[in-house]
């Protein structure tokens, strides 16, 4: 259980981004995130080409993160994403090194959201519904989920977790905020 002092921590951490939020809305651009520290030293992986900058900076958001973030460094994540099966999400998160590596990642909600995520059925039912497979009937009906009380099961872990909400009965999605990160950890696993 987390102290009165990390709550009251975490509350000023929301009070700072819905101030930025605030002057953003104010100033006519509205970001998704909070500008955070300088990107770690180690050297970074250029990225496929398709993902270039149109003007051939293999690094421009390593680059522009730079550009805003003082030392000790951060990590940012950011994507535009429209889904197969439909739904739009811009999401972009940033915190700096110290912050991260100054919470407690042992706490429920990062290790139900990584449990969630550490079975193969429950990610198998994931990627069907973020490409549009969204009824139990349709997602118990795919090769080796299982029954559908099974996948229920399996749903019900990931509305747990955060990762998936009901639409409407039996009917499931993948909330916006969530895509991008989502598809982070997924791209980050390596598996791909």
């Amino acid at each position: 259980m987390a102290t009165p002092d990390e709550h009251a921590h975490e509350l000023a951490q929301l009070r700072d981004r819905v101030d930025a939020l605030e002057r953003a809305v104010q100033a006519g651009s509205v970001p998704l995130v909070v500008p955070a520290a300088q990107p770690p030293a180690a050297p970074p992986v250029a990225p496929a080409p398709s993902t270039q900058a149109p003007a051939g900076d293999v690094f421009w958001a390593l680059n522009a993160l730079k550009s805003i973030a003082p030392p000790p460094g951060a990590v940012l994540y950011a994507g535009s994403v429209t889904l197969p099966g439909g739904g739009a999400a811009d999401w972009q998160y940033a915190l700096p090194t110290g912050e991260i590596l100054a919470r407690d990642w042992s706490r429920p909600a990062s290790t139900s959201a990584l449990a969630a995520l550490g079975h193969p059925v429950r990610l198998r039912l994931l990627q069907a519904i973020a490409t549009g497979t969204v009824a139990v009937a349709d997602l118990a009906a795919l090769e080796g989920v299982g029954t559908t009380g099974q996948v229920y099961h399996h749903v019900n872990q990931l509305i747990a977790a955060g990762w998936v909400y009901s639409t409407s009965r039996g009917h499931y999605g993948i909330p916006a905020e969530r895509v991008v990160p989502l598809l982070t950890v997924i791209l980050a696993a390596g598996g791909i």
